[in-house]
């Protein structure tokens, strides 16, 4: 985002960074630029779908250091695309080069790839922490930046576009801003923050002076996410440079364009170098616009944050919108790609780690994304009575075909069935029971389970589980859907204050889970199968937002974790069951089952089956065998013998590595070994009629 290469000039510039004790003030913080570097730059793990309860403590820790040093933040979130299409071709681009990086990551190389639910999660946290926010129509950086002006307080962000805006209070890189540790004033007891400020004034004053309004006319030669023109039509600017290395052509840029008086002083003198007509045209029209965006008038933000009123100054496409909704989208309660859907009948969809060797993970939920794009699209029956029929509306949807950005052209699905005047303008007026309806039936579930004891907060991933298990391709395996009610019982039992203590005393060997990243290794197959789950999920949610949920929204902190999940799937691969995880806590026995319960009751018999634990026996003779439920405890019990065995063998051998030795692949040989041995201590007198395979089918 922002201006190429500008801000490793900046951090290298020497003194145009200028040190300050950061507290006891207002902050705009760019919400989007906030999240991505949360989550990238701590370290959390990115290739097994995601670590949202690591990344509450980071977002958490955050604004409690904030709160520490008497600095009111006020987030901003990026809305949907820009309606005049100017970074449409910047948009694509970044979308194929997320499919790069993040194929790169599913090959076990270095890669970046943002976890699918993360602004869910991010705004859900803000709420919860009860941090102001608000989600823009557009793209928020003018936004962010009218509004430090308009209240005189700093904007805190990553993004290189705020060196280029004229702040009154200056601009806070993410990077210079040290919020992990806060530190005090002996003298006074204040506590602050660390940090560096960048201030336009003092960027033109090492630069001969150079005239503020000229930076949009550098910032768009240089290229932004506006304007990327061809370098081979424009000067080189290196030759104007007193700094030498990757950033002359940065300085050489600010030091011509010091030369000048104005913006249209500059420009004339460009024009003149140009000699194509049409190139000087598009860089006329290019350096033009960049002027307009760059200049700051009042924000249209203010007012919502001081009394809840939606933005003012709406894209004529979006200025008849009922003022619920609008109010939902501020609010970051309903997803902004449906602002996508109504303005430009197109969205993009995020790449996730999965197996892209088969299709994207989100064809999967497409049939549920067809349901939104039909109520969003959907006419006032009282505007259209003379319409001889209902109009057919489509959807562009831009996805990943192979490692290719690709479109594909989506019909919207109205669920007229249910009922004929289904639209945005009078939605909440439904009965709440229709609009349940709606849902369940986009997520193609018969029937609502209400008998069977389901936390409410377990409901929306209870019907996302049974469309996944009914629609993934391929087939989520018996160990990934059983893992997967592991995870939901155990994120329940730990998000409950009451029930928190059965993880901490009863669940002990699952919370070790939560820290294996390192011994977790990437499995495509889990990868392709998480990710249509979390996929389904995404659109499930924004569908039930949609309509005011009338499934209860959950915490999305605690439906998944992925290295968790991973390790759960090791284990039942092993032959471990569900039950002897869980054996720990009764309670969250019972719930595993009464998830499973509900998840079978809305599949077939034969997709039951297939999900089921059976131990075949494999026999020397076709005598038929006599079934004792104490077999199953004594193996039981043995098994959890042979597990303690292993950890302690593992804990020798760890001994022996020394301090500083890495175990590694070392450990994960040796333990198979013992594996192995103990087996055969255990060997009985007959091991053919003994000997068995765990299938789960």
């Amino acid at each position: 985002m922002g201006v190429k290469g500008l801000k490793s000039y900046i951090e290298n510039g020497g003194d145009v960074l200028k040190p300050r004790r950061f507290r006891n003030s207002l902050l705009v913080i760019d919400g989007s630029n906030l999240y991505y570097n949360l989550y990238f730059r701590t370290g959390l793990d990115q290739a097994h779908g995601g670590e949202y309860r690591a990344f509450e403590k980071e977002v958490s820790k955050f604004f409690n250091n904030l709160k520490l040093c008497e600095i009111k933040p006020y987030v901003v979130l990026d809305g949907g695309d820009d309606i005049s299409n100017k970074k449409f071709e910047t948009l694509k681009s970044r979308a194929e080069d997320r499919i790069k990086r993040t194929d790169a990551l599913s090959r076990g190389r270095s890669g970046e790839c943002l976890p699918i639910l993360i602004k869910n999660v991010f705004k859900q946290l803000l709420r919860k922490l009860d941090v102001p926010l608000i989600q823009c129509i557009a793209e928020a950086d003018w936004e962010i930046a009218a509004l430090a002006n308009e209240w005189e307080c700093s904007v805190l962000s990553n993004d290189s576009d705020f060196y280029i805006f004229d702040l009154k209070k200056g601009f806070l890189p993410l990077s210079e801003f040290e919020w992990r540790r806060v530190r005090t004033i002996k003298k006074t007891g204040e506590r602050f923050i660390q940090t560096k400020c960048f201030n336009v004034s003092r960027l033109c004053t090492k630069m001969n002076h150079m005239k503020k309004n000229l930076l949009p006319i550098f910032a768009t030669l240089l290229g932004n996410d506006y304007a990327n023109l061809k370098k081979t039509i424009l000067p080189n600017w290196t030759k104007f440079a007193l700094c030498p290395g990757g950033t002359g052509r940065i300085d050489g840029l600010l030091r011509w364009l010091s030369g000048f008086r104005s913006p249209q002083d500059a420009i004339r003198a460009l024009l003149i170098q140009i000699k194509d007509p049409e190139d000087s045209i598009t860089v006329s029209q290019a350096l033009n616009q960049g002027l307009k965006e760059y200049k700051l008038t009042p924000s249209t933000i203010a007012k919502f944050f001081m009394s809840g009123d939606p933005q003012s100054k709406l894209p004529k496409p979006l200025q008849n919108l009922p003022q619920w909704f609008l109010k939902g989208i501020a609010e970051g309660k309903l997803n902004s790609i449906l602002l996508d859907v109504l303005t430009l009948h197109r969205v993009t969809l995020n790449c996730s780690v999965q197996d892209f060797r088969r299709s994207s993970s989100n064809l999967t939920s497409r049939p549920i994304r067809q349901v939104f794009y039909g109520i969003m699209l959907a006419p006032n029956p009282q505007n259209a009575r003379r319409a001889p029929a209902r109009p057919r509306f489509e959807v562009e949807e831009y996805d990943r075909e192979g490692l290719r950005l690709d479109s594909s052209t989506v019909v919207a699905n109205l669920p007229s069935q249910i009922t004929p005047d289904l639209h945005l303008d009078t939605l909440l007026e439904v009965p709440h029971h229709v609009r349940l309806q709606v849902f369940l039936d986009a997520l193609r579930i018969s029937q609502a389970p209400d008998h069977l004891h389901i936390p409410p907060g377990l409901q929306l991933a209870l019907y996302v589980t049974c469309y996944w298990i009914k629609h993934a391709e391929p087939e989520p395996k018996p160990e990934f859907f059983g893992a997967l009610l592991v995870g939901l019982v155990y994120g329940e039992l730990s998000r409950d204050p009451v029930t928190e203590k059965v993880v901490t005393s009863g669940l002990k060997r699952l919370k070790n889970f939560k820290s294996q990243k390192e011994k977790t290794r990437l499995d495509l197959g889990v990868a392709h199968a998480y990710s249509q789950w979390q996929c389904i999920m995404r659109d499930s949610i924004c569908l039930n937002q949609l309509l005011d949920n009338p499934v209860p929204e959950p915490e999305y902190t605690w439906l998944y974790s992925g290295v968790f999940l991973y390790s759960v799937v090791q284990e039942l691969c092993r032959g471990i069951t569900p039950d002897s995880l869980l054996a720990g806590a009764p309670d969250a026995v019972n719930l595993y089952h009464n998830l499973r319960n509900a998840v079978e009751q809305q599949l077939s018999e034969e997709v039951i089956q297939r999900l089921g634990v059976v131990v075949k026996q494999v026999q020397a003779s076709k005598r038929p065998v006599h079934h004792d439920p104490m077999d199953d405890l004594a193996k039981g019990y043995e098994r959890l013998l042979l597990e303690e065995e292993e950890e302690d063998e593992d804990l020798q051998i760890k001994g022996k590595k020394g301090k500083d030795g890495n175990p590694g692949d070392e450990i994960y040989d040796q333990t198979c070994t013992s594996r192995t041995r103990h087996r055969k201590r255990s060997g009985t007198k007959d091991p053919k009629s003994k000997k068995y395979e765990r299938v789960w089918v």
